[in-house]
């Protein structure tokens, strides 16, 4: 084949090579990775199908030096719709998983993913960050921008012209790759999707993952509670918060207003502890709820984890098997090795860590990590568009801590009327961070986001949906920020044309 022999070594900021590439055609999938799809879908804001066979395509394999890895998803030039799209890696990468470009394939876009340019234990491992700055870089933003100037010379080598428009997609790290790459490479993407983004990357692991690993795992490795009693406490929330908003429909709208105590369902005397919280776990609840704060009172983080968000805690916040929580895994082992230029090292006991004492460090690091930028000038000047959507039901990352940076950011541009012309923020009742929700979670942003880049049709709406297969399907659309979605006070509460826009 061709591309086996397309040399990368020339076209883009390093070297790379084409390892491998092949025809895959008729290959089946188990209904295991089926589902795969449809949840990177919700995560790419591209609902895709549990397909039994993978689209047919041309699958590359190779890397850009020093140790990015990539595979790209080329499909037939009858089936390609002119379109590259990059399915960012999120979490700390350090695998490829081929589900990420789906969403992409399915629609007939030429998608390529990569590792983030290291080999790690998905989804919280920083031991491969150790003394290595460079490589952090290569995590942060380097790694996608090598990834598109490969996967645009593959398309170029097998289709034998130049892709119309560019794209990248993802949540979490993958969303916030999409923020770095508008302002780091404003010509590598014409569209950006990205899901609960984090921006302020470096100071979420800094400070909020040891708070929360902290309240966790109070007495060392041994959780405080496991996700069982998580059903119960989320009943709670919700039966004390639902209404806030107006409407009973099991959704809190918006959970800064609401203020639910554990101790509302501590352990009276002689009470099974099964249907309880004990005084332990109703204190750990209050500091996951809390901001994060040092030995003085003195808050390092201001943004707690959302109530009603308990739905997204089993294996993020608590453990639902024998491995420990991801803000364990995440705590220790990036104070260890990835926080800091250089690393504490597998000796350092992250629990005697004080934020404060060591923020020159944290930001230092901070300076390549985080997605905090404000100058979007250069994206907006070549016509690049962006679609965030962020849900109020994530448990490892609050809607407030990106509404916070889009504020910030829409200042810096000149208001909102000159922020509307490139950017939206969708946030969203009851969607978790990556997958599902107690609330409407699938939706057609990649569309959205096609018609603005191409066609000058800026979205007004997202309407979001259950899965097909739920009855009854709700529907609600989402205004962009900072615009409500509102029950209009008559009509079905589950369907769309019930609700409208008010501004807060």
């Amino acid at each position: 084949m061709a591309l086996n022999t397309l040399s990368l070594e020339q076209v883009g900021d390093v070297p790379g090579r084409v390892v491998d590439a092949f025809v895959v055609s008729g290959k089946k999938t188990p209904e295991d990775i089926r589902i795969r799809y449809k949840k990177r879908g919700h995560s790419q804001g591209a609902p895709t199908p549990m397909l039994e066979t993978y689209p047919d395509h041309c699958r590359v394999e190779g890397y850009m030096t020093p140790h990015v890895k990539f595979i790209m998803q080329l499909p037939p030039p009858d089936k390609w719709n002119g379109r590259f799209l990059l399915a960012a890696c999120e979490g700390w990468c350090g695998s490829i998983y081929e589900e990420t470009m789906m969403p992409g394939l399915n629609r007939g876009y030429a998608v390529i993913t990569n590792d983030g340019g290291h080999y790690g234990d998905p989804p919280f491992d920083g031991v491969w960050a150790y003394n290595n700055v460079d490589v952090r870089i290569d995590f942060a933003y380097r790694a996608n921008h090598v990834s598109a100037q490969a996967g645009k010379a593959l398309i170029k080598g097998f289709y034998g012209r130049p892709q119309k428009y560019s794209y990248i997609a993802g949540f979490s790290k993958g969303g916030n790759a999409g923020l770095l790459s508008a302002t780091r490479y404003p010509e590598d993407f014409d569209g950006v999707f990205a899901k609960a983004p984090v921006p302020y990357y470096q100071w979420k692991n800094a400070a909020h993952f040891p708070w929360l690993a902290r309240a966790v795992y109070p007495d060392g490795d041994t959780a405080v509670m496991d996700s069982e009693k998580l059903p119960l406490i989320h009943k709670a929330v919700v039966a004390a918060c639902d209404t806030i908003d107006g409407l009973k429909d099991g959704i809190i709208d918006d959970p800064r207003k609401c203020k639910w105590d554990p101790i509302a369902i501590s352990c009276k005397r002689g009470q099974d502890e099964a249907t309880c919280l004990t005084m332990p776990q109703v204190e750990a609840l209050r500091k996951v709820y809390a901001p994060a704060r040092d030995a003085k009172g003195k808050i390092n983080f201001p943004w707690g984890t959302d109530r009603g968000s308990e739905i997204d805690w089993p294996a993020a916040l608590y453990p639902d098997s024998p491995e420990p929580a991801y803000v364990l895994d995440g705590a220790r082992t990036g104070l260890k090795y990835m926080v800091f230029r250089d690393a504490k090292g597998p000796d350092f006991d992250w629990r005697t860590f004080d934020y404060e004492s060591e923020l020159a460090g944290v930001e230092e690091m901070g300076k390549i990590l985080d997605a905090d930028s404000t100058d979007y000038n250069a994206f907006k000047a070549r016509g690049g568009k962006m679609i965030i959507v962020h849900g109020w039901a994530d448990a490892l990352v609050s809607p407030a801590m990106t509404a916070d940076w889009f504020e910030k950011m829409r200042a810096a541009m000149g208001g909102g009327e000159a922020t509307n012309d490139f950017a939206q923020l969708y946030v969203v009742p009851g969607m978790v961070h990556g997958s599902g929700g107690n609330a409407p979670y699938e939706y057609d942003a990649l569309t959205a986001l096609e018609n603005w880049v191409e066609k000058g049709i800026r979205p007004t709406e997202l309407v979001m949906h259950d899965e097909a297969d739920v009855t009854p399907r709700r529907s609600r659309p989402m205004y962009p920020y900072p615009t409500l979605s509102r029950y209009k006070g008559k009509g079905d509460i589950n369907a769309a044309s019930s609700y409208e826009p008010r501004q807060p």
